[in-house]
């Protein structure tokens, strides 16, 4: 068994060696060398398939005893999430079988957020999920959300969709707005009525008080909505 268990010290050094390049973490649920080093080399072979801090939950669906030489012809099936695996023990090769999840960290509020409120660092934690139950609409990245308003309540330890956050609101419907209009050099301002909600970055319509024309704009600030090369801005500043 001492053998056995060098054997395998040496085979887990090689593959944090050689196998680093792998984008995947590690993290076993139960305990034994053969977990260990199945999940090593199903974190080696996803690759770039899943995210950076991504961690490979694995369990044995059989017993299995004895020295971990190597493992060959691997093998994941993402819907199921059943490993099959060839295993190197002892001079024989033995055919091992496990269940695993590919765990994601993902933010979530650590208090209720109101409609309006500007997410803080503070505001949010981490909570491991399965990646086969995420998808495009909810928001993964801690970065993704700092900085962002709340579209809607949410719930303290509950996954935040993409749609439920966006950027402060600095230019309101149906309030006044300083339109400015830049052609290189010449730069005019002119009164305007915001016709939608935005954000610094958002392309609103805003109607010119003094011309009654609608302009589509860049909201550059607080109620500030810059239109380039828009000679009908310019007609009456």
């Amino acid at each position: 068994m001492a053998r056995g268990t060098r054997k395998l010290a040496f085979a887990l050094a090689l593959h944090l060696l050689y196998g680093g390049a792998a984008n995947a973490a590690f993290l076993s649920t139960a305990e034994g060398p053969v977990e260990s080093l199945l999940a090593h080399e199903l974190a080696a072979s996803l690759g770039s398939a899943v995210p950076a801090d991504a961690r490979v939950s694995l369990v044995l669906t059989a017993p299995f005893a004895g020295p971990v030489e190597a493992v060959r012809d691997l093998s994941y099936d993402p819907r199921s999430g059943n490993v099959r695996a060839l295993v190197s023990s002892d001079g024989r090769i033995v055919e091992v079988r496990a269940k695993a999840d590919i765990l994601v960290e993902v933010p979530v509020p650590t208090r209720r957020i109101l409609p309006g409120d500007i997410i803080t660092d503070g505001d949010l934690t981490f909570i491991q999920m399965p990646m086969d139950r995420l998808n495009d609409t909810v928001v993964t990245s801690r970065d993704a959300l700092v900085g962002m308003a709340s579209r809607r309540q949410l719930s303290a330890g509950r996954l935040i969709q993409a749609s439920a956050v966006g950027t402060p609101v600095v230019v309101q419907r149906n309030k006044p707005v300083s339109l400015l209009y830049e052609d290189g050099p010449l730069q005019l301002m002119a009164r305007g009525r915001a016709l939608q909600d935005g954000g610094v970055g958002d392309a609103v319509r805003v109607m010119n008080i003094a011309s009654n024309i609608v302009v589509t704009g860049t909201i550059t600030g607080p109620q500030t909505v810059s239109v380039a090369g828009s000679p009908a801005m310019a007609a009456r500043p």
